[in-house]
């Protein structure tokens, strides 16, 4: 149940570039999504899905651009529930469509991190009408690798991204760049069903997971309506991203 009302959320988001909003979903809507990760989990090689990214003991970390693939079941209806589109078109301030669905499940022990980085250096938007959506299937907290997120990040616009030579993540904000951040960071700790709305430009990463709690979250993007892309930045991210590839496979 969303105790919170939804200017209240605008506010939060616009003011920090995210938001916290718990039991956005209950226990059960959680274990169908859990319970449909479990099935493509195992069904993942059938899957043939280029996007996907395993650790090093060859269990899945991330599946990207899942919506391609999966075309029906709990997480595509996750994505068209009232809950949060309530929030997301709240937000947005228009109707919106999903651009994307995304797993990211860093098992314990081995889960790989995410360098920092802006969701819109890979997107292009140029009226940054898009958001993400980060809806936890279990406990997500520091210790296992959760989201880190620097507040108010986002009012900087989009800054220099370098190849993160990383499986799962082409992009990231170069090391030199943090050392004149001054924006704090900011740790959420959630249960399942507890959501985080971030702004498409607001800086976020994450960690490896090398507790003993696996951390499962389904993540959905949208963009509204009126989304423009820059076509010519689109294009010259997707060059970037073919250039990460050959350098993981140099390795």
């Amino acid at each position: 149940m969303i105790i919170e009302s939804i200017e209240n959320i605008k506010k939060n988001f616009f003011k920090d570039g995210f938001v916290k909003v718990k039991k956005v979903f209950t226990k059960k809507d959680i274990k169908k999504i859990f319970n449909q990760i479990e099935k493509i989990k195992k069904s993942s090689i059938e899957i043939k899905n280029p996007n996907m990214h395993f650790t090093k003991d060859n269990r899945l970390n991330t599946i990207h651009d899942i919506n391609k693939y999966i075309k029906k079941g709990p997480m595509i209806n996750v994505s068209k529930d009232k809950r949060i589109l309530k929030i997301v078109e709240g937000i947005l301030g228009e109707k919106t469509k999903v651009r994307n669905i995304e797993f990211f499940l860093k098992p314990k022990k081995t889960g790989m991190r995410s360098p920092f980085h802006q969701d819109n250096f890979y997107w292009n938007i140029s009226n940054k009408k898009a958001l993400n959506v980060w809806i936890a299937c279990s406990k997500a907290n520091q210790k296992n690798g959760g989201m880190c997120y620097f507040k108010k990040s986002h009012k900087k616009g989009l800054v220099k991204h370098i190849l993160s030579k990383e499986p799962g993540s082409s992009q990231k904000i170069p090391e030199t760049y943090f050392k004149k951040l001054k924006n704090k960071k900011y740790y959420p700790e959630l249960n399942a069903g507890d959501c985080i709305f971030h702004h498409c430009e607001v800086i976020h990463g994450s960690k490896k997971n090398i507790s003993n709690l696996d951390r499962i979250g389904l993540v959905i993007s949208y963009k509204g309506l009126s989304a423009k892309i820059n076509k010519k930045k689109l294009l010259n991210y997707r060059s970037l991203v073919k250039k990460n590839l050959l350098s993981l496979k140099r390795k």
